[in-house]
């Protein structure tokens, strides 16, 4: 199931990011490179925006990564993925995500290139692939 879950991973790249502020839940629609083990993602954003001060206060999140529109809606997959979302701080690592970005989202050259952007890391905890309407795998990783 995992190598099922690696695939979807890599063959989409944007996802639905939910924080919180402690209260209340936050959806975004966000943009997001894959780790070459498919055991992490990445995502950029500015600093000065409500998602950012949710994750520095609250790194625990969640993603949903689906498959609607590509197919039948009976055969729609559906990944919900926990986590905990670091802010990177490492100007090495910064360097290497933000080139692998370019790459990937040209669309997003402009918000890359500021100087008040943050590059997050999101490790997995677990995973719920649902396979079609009624096909549910379930995967703790930590």
């Amino acid at each position: 199931m995992l190598d099922k879950i690696k695939s979807l991973l890599r063959r989409k790249s944007s996802c639905v990011l939910a924080t919180t502020d402690g209260n209340t839940p936050h959806c975004y629609l966000m943009a997001y490179i894959i780790s070459i083990d498919a055991d992490r993602l990445y995502l950029v954003t500015p600093q000065h925006t409500k998602k950012y001060h949710n994750i520095k206060y609250h790194p625990g999140v969640s993603l949903l990564i689906d498959t609607r529109g590509e197919q039948k809606r009976s055969h729609t997959q559906a990944l919900t993925i926990t986590g905990t979302c670091q802010i990177l701080k490492d100007v090495n690592e910064i360097s290497k995500v933000r080139k692998v970005f370019k790459q990937h989202h040209p669309h997003l050259h402009g918000l890359i290139q500021k100087g008040d952007v943050a590059f997050l890391c999101v490790k997995f905890d677990s995973f719920l692939f649902l396979d079609g309407p009624e096909n549910a795998h379930h995967e703790i990783l930590r």
